[in-house]
């Protein structure tokens, strides 16, 4: 059996576009290895601060070697303790978003951001932030930094990457959108959610084909999908309505 290490990293190829725009993509997912029997191990995902997140696989000892790489326990640190400074103010800058203290909000992640720069949390906020105050040139700006950050592609952020796309269409982001819808679907292929904004962002677009597409895609997923099952139906009167 494969020597007991605590901690593997997983290295996550991916292209990302088409054509010349095209671009090679590289995450890094780290687990926690619970050794349960000789041909049974428990990996758990851990989240920016090598703190399990709650999701796990179980796989077989030749898995490591071929998808995993092994990590020294030197390497695995806890949290800086900017970091964790960053986070504490984002929650407080997030109360005052909730209370339409705008001001304040912004104040509170702008500081947050000095403290951690890839604060995941802090970017959208200072985003959600700057479309309340009526500012959408500063909050497109923020947005697109963010869909720049690999960390908003880490599972625990889901309902980030997910409501980013959602904020980067309504804006008019399209191209933005959808590279980062196709980013997203990398790491979470089996969520009709993702498909279908990424449908909407092509439908927004003008792409009615790959609107279509992905739509098929989300009801492939889940027939049961209902708001696809709509959107299909409102596509399909469209078109033939330009017949």
């Amino acid at each position: 059996m494969t020597a007991k290490v605590k901690y593997w990293k997983e290295t996550i190829n991916s292209r990302v576009g088409t054509g010349d725009t095209a671009k090679k993509t590289t995450m890094e997912n780290y687990w926690e290895a619970e050794y349960l029997s000789e041909d049974k191990i428990k990996m758990y995902f851990l989240d920016s601060g090598y703190e399990r997140t709650g999701y796990s696989e179980t796989v077989k000892p030749t898995d490591l070697g071929s998808r995993f790489t092994p990590l020294d326990e030197a390497e695995v640190r806890p949290k800086d303790l900017n970091v964790l400074k960053s986070d504490q103010v984002t929650s407080r800058a997030e109360r005052h978003l909730a209370n339409n203290e705008l001001n304040s909000a912004e104040f509170e992640f702008n500081n947050a951001l000095q403290l951690n720069a890839g604060n995941v949390r802090a970017n959208l906020g200072l985003g959600k932030t700057y479309l309340a105050q009526g500012n959408e040139d500063k909050a497109k700006e923020r947005f697109v930094t963010l869909s720049t950050i690999e960390e908003v592609l880490e599972p625990d952020n889901k309902y980030v990457f997910n409501e980013l796309g959602i904020q980067m269409r309504k804006l008019g982001l399209f191209k933005e959108a959808g590279e980062h819808y196709a980013k997203a679907l990398t790491i979470s292929a089996n969520d009709e959610h993702l498909w279908f904004n990424q449908s909407r962002c092509f439908f927004e677009a003008g792409d009615i084909k790959q609107a279509i597409d992905s739509l098929r895609r989300a009801l492939a997923i889940n027939s049961d999908f209902e708001e696809g099952r709509q959107f299909l139906l409102y596509i399909k009167q469209q078109l033939k309505g330009r017949e």
